[in-house]
């Protein structure tokens, strides 16, 4: 299998370079929609709750478990992402390594093509917005019922 690309490895680097940054967009993409979602969907539910308190202590309690497994999902979806794009920035990095683009002299006389860079992860704003907003649902749903 390998030998079927003998001579064509450049071929090669670039569809799998291709691959990984549409994976890249995609998951960003992915990002987005489940937190923008999740956001949404406390605004309304909050809002929803702050016209119409639900009555006892047990809707109460059921409002809130809804809430916290849905922060929960949102939040295991969104980490799971963030441990996937660290592969997928690994495989960009060593596909950069491979077609020269992080060394020296390769194509530029004195510096390579890519800058250095890091990764720069967004899991902890994630995590920050989805807290906030399960913490400003829960201060909605348990504030004062005498509303």
């Amino acid at each position: 299998m390998a030998d079927d690309w003998k001579g064509h490895e450049f071929e090669a680097l670039s569809l799998r370079y291709q691959d990984q940054v549409e994976l890249l967009r995609t998951m960003t993409q992915v990002d987005l929609r489940v937190f923008s979602g999740f956001l949404t969907l406390q605004l309304a539910l909050g809002a929803w709750v702050s016209r119409n308190p639900p009555g006892g202590g047990l809707p109460r309690l059921g409002f809130l478990v809804l809430d916290l497994v849905l922060t929960g999902i949102a939040g295991k979806l969104l980490y799971n992402n963030y441990r996937r794009r660290k592969e997928v920035v690994g495989t960009l990095m060593n596909l950069n390594e491979a077609l020269g683009f992080a060394q020296p002299g390769v194509y530029l006389q004195k510096r390579a093509i890519n800058a250095p860079t890091t990764f720069r992860p967004w899991w902890w704003w994630y995590l920050i917005g989805l807290l906030a907003a399960a913490f400003g649902f829960a201060v909605i749903l348990l504030g004062d019922p005498a509303r």
